[in-house]
């Protein structure tokens, strides 16, 4: 309870607590609060070796993203987190370290995760993910020499370092909206209003009920440095155009505000029927970086297999959007398509094995990325460019096929997450003889893999890694591959979500918690709840479901 509900340890010393348990259990023995910190010491140290024995079993290799924060009290601090797909093909990620750094310097970051492999005797890693700063590019170059020491890199590191793509894609969009549109500008300075007193934002909730709009939460503010808080802030301001324009009339003071001036100028507003028009092309425009932003910053689902995917109607959402005489787009769309060109626009830029994992998933093989580069491309660059993800899927396949880890064959009792289907059957004999005789003993698996029928992209609840389970016997070696390549993150959101659970634990009331104490906190709460995850998301889902129901939140 003190851990995962982030409760200071004085609380066992509360008198609602000691109340509380009289009541529920007049003879319990309530601990000190020196005996809870004791407690979570033996908690955390049992569930380290837990997740120690299952990092290091069957020559487990692991994927890292790391990332920094400084706390409310200036201190600086790094989160390492592992991702991976154990025997069963679940995906998972846990954090290993959340401690602090004494500087953002590449050799202090590097000499603190080579700590904290060495802590948790980890060798065998394949790829490091972190954003784009200069010390981690050095980080990395020192990891990747500690690694091969090691002997525990694949293809001696050269594909190690992952760069974060959601802060790629954010680094697109804040640079096309630098200049902000005098329409986002009224409509912040109109939410601003709203939100600066209780009683005007139950009037707009009024105005909301009598204009019967569907809509019960809450006014979003934009942050200037997040993109996806000013699309955030549009999106649900629309929502409310009717209520905002009822307002005008119910609230006198609302027109005066917007005659003050602010920083020496006039306010823009309030919003017009043209910046409400103005502001759902922006939201249209807007809403497939956000959607690509939450595929790239997914951390219960495979990622790497989607980069592509979503790179591609990026690319050609801008190439077609350059094309237009669109003048409320054009200058946003030109300052990100250079954006995207620095970053994205030469295919030796980017991680090949990202284009491995989208090669790896069955329901687009080598097709769909050919086709896509084949729209932006001219067809010289692209075979040459598949040729190398060919070749390098094929390195990779010679590197796995000398010895390494075996996969544990699929139970008897295994069935589909959707389906049930029946064991030992005659037509289930037969399907299993038609396999092998279709095998084709001339083709190594890679051949194999690539000649067979792909998936069809558009089956409804694909499950990649389900797909992997079933076929891990027909493709052994390659399904090696697949089970590290698909592990790869392509962002730092699992590090970065970190710092929220630091960001409480050390609130001005806990700054005193020294950072041992505080890594221990935050590491065996994640611990805890990735253990009981579906239990903690159904009990708050139903919760929360109830509470807004009964009007205590919105």
């Amino acid at each position: 309870m003190v851990v995962i509900d982030e409760l200071p340890f004085r609380f066992v010393g509360g008198l609602g607590f000691r109340s509380f348990c009289a009541v529920i259990q007049p003879k319990f023995v309530i601990p000190s609060r020196m005996t809870i910190a004791r407690d979570v010491v033996h908690l955390y140290n049992s569930e380290m070796e837990k997740l120690k024995k299952e990092l290091t079993k069957d020559d487990q290799r692991v994927c890292l993203t790391t990332d920094c924060w400084t706390s409310n009290q200036q201190i600086p601090y790094l989160c390492l987190t592992v991702h991976y797909i154990d025997s069963d093909w679940c995906l998972k990620k846990r954090i290993l370290n959340f401690v602090q750094i004494s500087n953002h310097k590449g050799e202090t970051i590097a000499k603190l995760i080579e700590d904290c492999l060495h802590k948790w005797g980890i060798e065998r890693v394949f790829t490091i993910t972190m954003d784009n700063a200069t010390a981690n590019d050095v980080a990395v170059s020192i990891l990747k020499r500690r690694v091969n020491g090691w002997e525990g890199s694949v293809l001696n590191g050269e594909y190690m370092h992952v760069r974060c793509c959601a802060h790629i894609l954010n680094l697109i969009v804040s640079d096309g909206l630098k200049e902000l549109h005098h329409s986002i500008s009224a409509i912040r300075a109109a939410v601003r209003y709203i939100r600066l007193s209780t009683a005007r934002v139950e009037k707009l909730s009024a105005c909301v009920v009598k204009e019967k709009i569907d809509f019960k939460g809450k006014l979003v503010l934009d942050v200037p440095t997040r993109w996806n808080s000013t699309y955030k802030m549009l999106e649900v301001a629309l929502k409310c155009q009717k209520a905002f324009e009822r307002y005008e009339e119910e609230d006198s003071k609302y027109l005066q505000y917007f005659l003050e001036e602010e920083g020496g100028k006039k306010k823009f507003g309030p919003p017009s029927k043209i910046d409400w028009a103005n502001a759902s092309r922006f939201v249209e425009f807007l809403r497939s970086f956000y959607q690509a932003t939450l595929k790239f910053s997914a951390t219960k689902s495979v990622t790497s297999n989607c980069f592509y995917l979503e790179l591609g109607e990026i690319f050609n959402l801008l190439k077609n959007l350059a094309l237009t005489n669109d003048s409320l787009l054009l200058d946003m769309v030109s300052n990100m398509k250079k954006k995207f060109d620095k970053y994205w626009g030469n295919l030796d830029n980017t991680n090949l094995l990202l284009y491995v994992a989208a090669v790896l998933d069955p329901r687009y093989k080598l097709g769909y990325i050919t086709y896509c580069l084949g729209c932006f491309y001219d067809a010289q660059t692209v075979s040459n460019f598949i040729l190398k993800v060919q070749t390098l899927l094929r390195t990779l396949y010679a590197f796995y096929s000398k010895g390494e880890r075996e996969i544990s064959p699929i139970p008897k009792s295994f069935t589909s997450p959707n389906t049930l289907q029946r064991q030992d059957t005659l037509l289930s004999a037969f399907m299993k003889q038609k396999e092998q005789i279709t095998f084709d003993e001339s083709l190594n698996e890679v051949d194999r893999y690539l000649a067979d029928e792909s998936v069809n992209p558009l089956t409804p609840s694909f499950e990649t890694l389900f797909w992997w389970k079933q076929n891990s016997i027909k493709y052994p070696v390659l399904s090696l591959i697949a089970r590290d390549v698909l592990a790869v993150p392509i962002s730092t959101v699992a590090s970065e979500s970190a710092f929220s659970t630091g960001g409480r634990i050390l609130d001005p009331y806990r700054s005193s918690l020294n950072p041992k104490t505080v890594n221990m906190l935050v590491c065996t709460q994640n611990w805890l709840k990735s253990t009981n995850e579906g239990l903690v998301e159904q009990f708050f889902s139903d919760e929360d479901d109830e509470l807004v129901q009964i009007g205590l939140i919105l």
